[in-house]
């Protein structure tokens, strides 16, 4: 199977309607911070990246079921501005099968696993957000960030399973780690999406002046 960016590794039931829960305040607040991250170029497509394939995708638990979660649907990263119909709403992730059934135009992305593997390992984590950095991935020692082993390869069960254990062994929230088998990965997880967003800026801004540390 190809190692390209994207690619969905998992099998998925997609009933191709609608996401039912793509709505509300805090699913406008994630579509805009979704925009904001674009901007930054945390997420997003770009024919020079990762083969060309969209890269980056988030994700918000549903308030009406906590079972079931909202992503960006797949290879939806190179747009600016997402509709409800660039969405899929997970409602069951099947982590030992490694499968879900999902309700969307689109299927859910391809970290939808992973997304799955943080909000079964925390229940106080409602926003998951899966970004590109170079800037911060290149640094994980030097921040001391939490992170996966670089044999892991991305979108499949071992990331899962690393993921949940890095989940069990380190309790603080917010939580910033990096995929270092997954070229550039960067997650943050949240109680809710302000402050999984500015766990992530906050520690893009520390990778920032590392550099220039480094530099001087």
């Amino acid at each position: 199977m190809s190692a390209a960016e994207g690619v969905i590794r998992f099998e998925y039931q997609l009933d191709r309607a609608l996401a039912p829960f793509a709505t509300g305040a805090e699913f406008m607040r994630l579509n805009a911070w979704r925009s904001i991250l674009h901007r930054l170029t945390l997420l997003g497509q770009c024919a020079t990246r990762y083969e060309g394939y969209g890269f980056g995708n988030v994700s918000l638990r549903c308030a009406q079921d906590p079972a079931a979660f909202l992503i960006t649907a797949s290879q939806t990263g190179g747009k600016f501005r997402t509709e409800v119909e660039d969405w899929a709403q997970v409602t069951q992730a099947d982590l030992q099968q490694f499968r879900v059934d999902a309700i969307g135009l689109l299927p859910p992305s391809s970290e939808a696993m992973t997304h799955a593997m943080i909000y079964a390992a925390d229940q106080q984590v409602n926003c998951v957000l899966h970004v590109h950095s170079p800037d911060i991935w290149r640094q994980t020692s030097e921040l001391a960030l939490s992170h996966t082993d670089a044999r892991v390869a991305y979108g499949t069960p071992d990331l899962a399973s690393h993921v949940s254990r890095l989940f069990k062994a380190h309790a603080m929230r917010p939580m910033v780690f990096t995929t270092l088998g997954h070229e550039d990965g960067v997650f943050a997880c949240g109680r809710d999406v302000d402050t999984a967003a500015h766990a992530l800026l906050d520690v893009l801004a520390a990778a920032l002046a590392c550099q220039s540390e480094a530099r001087s």
